[in-house]
């Protein structure tokens, strides 16, 4: 029986591993850092207090019961042995006959630092339940504080990246203002504090992947609900509760919500030039990483080679 270690508990780690489930030629151990599988589309729910995390997600174990030839591994990977076929988790060892990354892709902050180190991102549970709590933290802080500037900042919005998170982030943000803030939070509409939520993307239009039409009805019903878009505009840096950006202009904001772009990641053990574009890996027909021997990567995590 061949062992199968997946590394990455998403929808193509889990597919793989329930496609094989039942068949008695491989045994199969999934790791992934959480011990649950999510549904990313939904993040900017939870994020906005519309649904509770045990809404998304789903235990991996609970998954699996009753698949006799998979098992689950919490654990995050650190490196690959080739020569030992082991890989290296931060729960201990595993060794396999075939491993597969299926990792998905992670938060590009394009190298800025401070945006890095300060920006609240939108790719994990952990950053939904962290913008939340964020969130109802500066407004709670907005209702006492008695300097307009200082308020300004705490109830500004700049969400950077135009795509679909960036998108449904924003709008959800609008909605909350127009609707659920004028509720909840009286002492903001008492003193007449002043907010706004702004969409920055560095193209020329939102949602870019997508037809002409999605892109300008898109923009129409974000510009109706409040929302304040700039596009052909690049974050350059967020220093001192201001963001920065390239053409010289600011806004001041206790948040900024960062969904400008994703990668996929480097891993230890696997040689410079198997990677492609975006560091993901180069596979061949087979799904196969460029240069290995029984690794092979999926979902987000490969790049096709050109033949």
């Amino acid at each position: 029986m061949k062992e199968i270690v997946i590394i990455g508990g998403g929808f193509a780690g889990i597919h793989l591993a329930l496609h094989l489930s039942g068949n008695n030629n491989f045994h199969m151990t999934l790791v992934d850092r959480n011990n649950y599988n999510f549904f990313p589309p939904l993040l900017y729910q939870v994020a906005t207090g519309y649904l509770e995390a045990s809404n998304i997600s789903y235990p991996f174990r609970k998954l699996f019961q009753g698949k006799k030839n998979i098992n689950f591994r919490m654990g995050e990977f650190q490196k690959v042995m080739q020569s030992e076929n082991k890989v290296l988790l931060s729960t201990g060892e595993l060794k396999y006959d075939c491993l597969v990354f299926a990792t998905g892709t992670e938060t590009n902050f394009f190298g800025i630092e401070n945006v890095k180190q300060h920006a609240i991102p939108m790719k994990t549970v952990n950053d939904a339940l962290e913008m939340r709590n964020h969130f109802l933290q500066k407004l709670e802080q907005a209702t006492v504080t008695t300097d307009g500037n200082e308020k300004r900042k705490l109830l500004n919005i700049v969400i950077a990246g135009g795509g679909p998170t960036g998108v449904e982030v924003s709008g959800m943000m609008a909605e909350m203002k127009k609707n659920t803030l004028r509720k909840d939070y009286p002492e903001l509409n008492a003193t007449g504090a002043e907010s706004n939520i702004y969409l920055v993307d560095a193209g020329a239009h939102v949602l870019a992947p997508m037809s002409p039409q999605s892109q300008a009805d898109t923009y129409d019903d974000l510009t109706k609900l409040g929302v304040i878009i700039k596009l052909n505009t690049h974050v350059k840096d967020y220093v001192n509760d201001t963001v920065v950006f390239d053409n010289g202009e600011t806004i001041e904001t206790k948040t900024l919500i960062w969904a400008a772009g994703v990668t996929s990641q480097v891993f230890d053990g696997i040689a410079a030039e198997s990677y492609g574009r975006g560091k993901r890996l180069i596979v061949d027909a087979f799904n196969k990483a460029r240069g290995t021997q029984n690794i092979y990567a999926i979902g987000d995590t490969d790049r096709k080679s050109v033949v």
